[in-house]
């Protein structure tokens, strides 16, 4: 018979039997009866549609949920481990600081005590050099000694003559006490010679110098006194000149004053002239002149305004 109540309902992930225990019978009875029920796909049978994407995506949503439980339960250990790797860092850098700082200051030392080694090893070298070059320094020294003593035995041996002449003079003279007061005496008479030389020597080079000053005043003397001659002959050479010079600035000055006479009895003449006309004018008018000799302007103007008169006088006349 025909189904007429719903054998399925919906839920969350889709739709689901509402009683399992009937469904398989009725799915194996509706299975051999074809004719009045319809074949419905089983329950495991896969399907395309909503139902199975949400049952896969339900899935990968417990997947992908156990796998973040996992990887965080992994991060927590992981967290954990990093922070007892970073604490046992952390000791280990200030285990290594500490060891860096003492090995620093063992290094220094070391470097310290290197310096001082090698200053010590320089001093020592230089030490040993000047060891070195006092030792044969000294060597040298011996040998000159050496030299010295064989030269000083020889010289023994040749003034021993002498010495035997002075104390046959010590024996026979009465001056002389002993060896010591001879030898005295020889070396004072020696250092006098000296002292004598050195005094002729100095007074020699006192001499050569004023010979030298005596040498150099007359040279300068002798420069001066050519010097005075050249001047002197300049001096007459432009005294010669300035004669020269002077009697023709005299003959021009003569030339000029006898110009200068001539002009200036030409001017006085002229000025009397001048003077000799104005009065005879002024005494035609039978006025007294007024006008003194310098004033020849005056003289003039007067002139000038009678001889205009005497023109007109003249025109009118004509």
């Amino acid at each position: 018979m025909p189904r007429r109540k719903p054998i399925t309902k919906l839920g969350v992930f889709g739709k689901y039997d509402q009683n399992p225990e009937q469904a398989v019978e009725n799915y194996f009875e509706s299975k051999f009866n074809n004719r009045f029920y319809t074949n419905v796909p089983g329950w495991d049978v896969a399907r395309n549609g909503f139902e199975l994407k949400g049952i896969h995506t339900d899935r990968d949503y417990m997947e992908i949920t156990r796998e973040q439980n996992r990887m965080r339960e992994r991060s927590q250990r992981q967290a954990t481990t990093n922070w007892r790797r970073l604490q046992q860092t952390t000791n280990l850098l200030q285990h290594m600081r500490a060891e860096f700082v003492e090995l620093n200051d063992f290094l220094k030392d070391c470097e310290m005590k290197e310096n001082n080694a090698l200053d010590t090893v320089k001093r020592e070298k230089e030490k040993h050099v000047q060891y070195g070059q006092k030792i044969t320094q000294l060597e040298g020294d011996i040998e000159k000694l050496d030299n010295f003593v064989i030269q000083y035995e020889a010289t023994i041996a040749a003034f021993e003559p002498f010495e035997k002449v002075m104390e046959q003079t010590i024996a026979e003279s009465k001056t002389y006490d002993n060896m010591e007061d001879l030898i005295q005496r020889c070396d004072s008479l020696l250092l006098a010679q000296v002292e004598i030389s050195a005094v002729e020597q100095q007074k020699i080079l006192e001499i050569e110098e004023i010979r030298q000053n005596l040498f150099k005043a007359t040279k300068t003397a002798l420069h001066i006194i050519t010097g005075l001659n050249n001047d002197l002959s300049e001096l007459l050479t432009q005294y010669v000149a300035a004669k020269e010079e002077g009697l023709r600035w005299e003959k021009s000055v003569t030339v000029v004053k006898s110009y200068m006479v001539e002009s200036e009895a030409s001017v006085n003449c002229l000025l009397d002239a001048i003077n000799h006309v104005y009065i005879l004018l002024r005494k035609r008018r039978g006025a007294v002149p007024k006008a003194p000799r310098g004033d020849v302007e005056t003289q003039l103007d007067h002139i000038k305004e009678e001889i205009e008169i005497l023109h007109e006088v003249r025109k009118l006349a004509a």
